[in-house]
């Protein structure tokens, strides 16, 4: 599994805030108002965010999935301190 959250803090730094509206903010990202915090609005978003993010991460030379994963396990306190 690869969270969003995770890897907007590979590419962003742990400081910055990492919810869906502030990632979709940073990405230019709109989420019409009527979708938002709906199953599909919110899924669309996020898909779109991960789209964006994939080369982002590729930039910085992680361009497996067993990269990937090795860095945002590094960030993986931030889903303990979101819940």
């Amino acid at each position: 599994m690869l969270d969003t959250v995770l890897l907007s803090a590979v590419i962003y730094g742990q400081h910055e805030v990492h919810s869906l509206d502030a990632l979709t903010h940073r990405l230019g990202i709109t989420i019409p108002e009527e979708a938002r915090h709906t199953a599909i609005g919110d899924t669309v978003a996020t898909a779109d965010a991960f789209l964006k993010l994939m080369p982002m991460l590729s930039g910085r030379g992680l361009t497996t999935f067993g990269a990937v994963l090795g860095e945002v396990r590094r960030h993986g306190r931030l889903l303990k301190d979101l819940n």
